[in-house]
């Protein structure tokens, strides 16, 4: 069965994001709290230790592992990695991964009922709160659920994939929210 946005629906409205920088942030033995040190005078943000995402204005930071980080800046681009070397170049090891990701931005009011059918995770509100993380499968595939912060259509998720299993992804999420009728908009 093909998946066909439901005229008026909107349960769910997805949206891929675009033109977002990201590095992954690997500290060098010894050099995480350094990291944190320095992230948190860079941009006021503090790198969780866990499963977490931690954000202010465009720059987002998610732990992924043990001194292990997921920088994100909204317009950085490329380029967003490559400002990050020489930032943390004694104490880390930063690699591009703007490309390797398609971001998938999902709201609505049957967001957690669409997500429930292909995630093996609780991501009920009282369990999965606004900034957790969790690296899980979607549709067999893995990838990283963040949740954000609700909106005014509901909770907000964003689902990582890599970049060649993107569209098995995305339809896997329409087919699962073919019922509650769903939106794809423009980012």
């Amino acid at each position: 069965m093909r998946a066909n946005p439901a005229a008026g629906g909107g349960g769910v409205i997805v949206t891929e994001r675009d033109g977002v920088g990201i590095a992954r942030i690997a500290a060098r033995s010894g050099q995480a709290a350094r990291i944190s040190e320095i992230l948190r005078a860079q941009w006021g943000v503090e790198p969780p230790d866990g499963p977490r995402r931690a954000s202010l204005g465009g720059i987002g930071v998610a732990g992924i592992g043990p001194g292990v980080w997921l920088a994100t800046s909204d317009d950085g681009g490329n380029g967003f990695a490559e400002s990050l070397r020489p930032l943390l170049a004694d104490c880390a090891a930063v690699s591009d991964q703007s490309d390797a990701y398609v971001i998938l931005s999902l709201s609505g009011p049957k967001v957690r009922e669409t997500l429930a059918k292909l995630m093996p995770i609780d991501i009920h509100a009282r369990a999965f709160e606004a900034g957790h993380l969790a690296q899980t499968v979607c549709g067999y595939v893995n990838v990283i659920l963040w949740r954000l912060a609700d909106a005014a259509q509901g909770p907000v998720f964003e689902i990582w994939v890599g970049r060649s299993l993107a569209v098995s992804v995305h339809q896997a999420i329409c087919e699962s929210a073919a019922e509650f009728g769903f939106v794809r908009q423009k980012a």
